[in-house]
């Protein structure tokens, strides 16, 4: 019922600072495996980064196309993360059947 495998997953971060593009990349971590997986998540360990790519890109930015010229810097950063989950497979849960009829009143109130 309860297990634990390692997945990589490939993710990709982008941010105003280096910070905020790994912030990113581990923000996509449980939405990405919940994707993947129908099992119930208890855990997620991460166990590795890999990075396979990253990009400075500094731009040049005016209020209105003429005043307060600055520099602008954006980070987009790709990385392999590897982690290890701890899932409950729900599919190997054997559930015992019950059914209830509802008796007039109950059923009338909408009611167990």
């Amino acid at each position: 019922m309860y297990t634990e495998v390692t997945r990589t997953l490939r993710l990709t971060g982008s941010a105003e600072t280096k910070e905020g593009a790994f912030n990113r990349i581990f923000a996509q971590i449980k939405h990405a495996i919940a994707r993947e997986t129908s099992d119930l998540v208890v855990r997620i360990e991460p166990l590795a980064v890999e990075v396979v790519s990253a990009t400075e890109t500094s731009y040049r930015e005016r209020l209105f196309g003429l005043f307060f010229p600055r520099t602008r810097t954006r980070y987009e950063i790709t990385a392999d993360v590897s982690v290890r989950l701890g899932l409950v497979r729900l599919q190997e849960i054997p559930f015992r059947q019950q059914s209830e009829q509802p008796t007039g009143v109950k059923q009338l109130l909408g009611q167990r």
